[in-house]
């Protein structure tokens, strides 16, 4: 699912209300606080008891030589098998061609697993289908830059965003399809969350930079390390069709990120992420802890020659006083790139973040 944006235009001029000339705050929507939801305490963690069977490891081997049932040598059960088709796009994103049939019988010595294929792929056409992904991701990575880790994860970020369209109809859709994976979105260009989720841990695992999923309120996102800690990103939410990237989402911490979604119960791995060092607007100067009209102006006419500026506020009463000085008060004119007749913004409620579009 994609975020809710909200698009409003900025005036040019103040509304005169029965001979009345000062400002008139109903003119942009009040914003909402957020309430940062709580991250549950007794979250199940799969990934260690995952990563820790070597029936788990047996399965996985099979799977990626495209079989659609095994014989693993431990005994399980098709609540075994479930979890672990769960935790298995973290590890393996590039395994698309799976469907939601699974079932586990026993045998001597063992357990045989069969799995379904995705309905309308043909097994003879998986391997050069496969091909055809690890191209593409070799493709990207070769492409990626090679200086920092940062400039790395910006640039995969910016890649998924600009080569991707959300795929509504998949959304609205209750059966599995390649618009779930890395397939969708990297060779077929279309794809939901997990698609994008799922493609950008793939090229980070390609990269050797460590990545992997997270799931709540119906959506899925990533986590990633960067110089020792762990941030959010959320491609799919900085995704605005029409635009360039936006990176509201763009290596937050949990107490951004929680104003937006809720946990699933039982995640594959759940990092601590506290630092915004690596966040990108403090990295690139948008980040204020106060509202500074002059210091948000003088950043505004930096992005000329941009197709959007973007910048987000520490709080939720700094950004409130940014919104009404900026656009109900049109301070935003001050601006000497800024045609207010016809500027464009939308607001992030959630983020305290503003992209405005030239």
């Amino acid at each position: 699912m994609r975020s809710t944006r909200l698009i409003a235009a900025a005036a040019a001029s103040l509304f005169l209300l029965g001979g009345c000339s000062a400002p008139k705050k109903e003119h942009i929507k009040e914003p909402v606080e957020p309430v940062a939801n709580e991250i549950p305490s007794d979250i199940t963690i799969t990934g260690e008891e995952m990563n820790g069977n070597e029936w788990y490891h047996e399965m996985c081997d099979e799977i990626l030589q495209f079989k659609s049932s095994c014989i693993v040598s431990t005994h399980v059960t098709n609540q075994d098998v479930k979890k672990a088709l769960a935790h298995l796009p973290s590890d393996h994103p590039e395994i698309f061609w799976l469907g939601k049939r699974y079932s586990a019988s026993t045998v001597t010595d063992g357990s045989k697993i069969a799995l379904g294929f995705l309905e309308g792929l043909e097994e003879e056409d998986i391997p050069d289908m496969a091909a055809k992904l690890d191209e593409k991701v070799n493709e990207i990575v070769a492409n990626t830059p090679s200086g920092s880790d940062y400039d790395k994860i910006l640039y995969v970020h910016d890649y998924i965003v600009d080569n991707t369209t959300y795929d509504y109809a998949g959304a609205a859709s209750d059966k599995p399809g390649l618009y779930h994976t890395t397939y969708g979105c990297l060779v077929d260009g279309s794809a939901v969350c997990e698609g994008y989720a799922e493609s950008f841990t793939l090229i980070m695992n390609k990269l050797g930079i460590e990545s992997g999923i997270c799931t709540g309120s119906n959506h899925a996102w990533n986590y990633v390390k960067l110089n020792g800690k762990y941030y959010w990103i959320d491609t799919t939410w900085d995704d605005h069709a029409k635009h360039e990237p936006e990176h509201i989402y763009c290596l937050v911490n949990s107490d951004m990120l929680m104003r937006s979604r809720n946990i699933d119960w039982t995640q594959g791995y759940f990092p601590d992420c506290t630092s915004t060092d690596d966040n990108y607007y403090v990295k690139n100067g948008s980040y204020f802890t106060e509202y500074d009209r002059d210091k948000v102006i003088s950043y505004i006419e930096s992005c000329a020659g941009k197709e959007h500026c973007e910048f987000m506020f520490a709080d939720y009463e700094t950004y409130k006083t940014a919104l009404y000085d900026l656009f109900d008060d049109n301070k935003i004119s001050k601006a000497s790139n800024i045609d207010s007749d016809s500027v464009d913004y939308f607001r992030e409620d959630n983020m305290f973040a503003v992209v405005i579009y030239f």
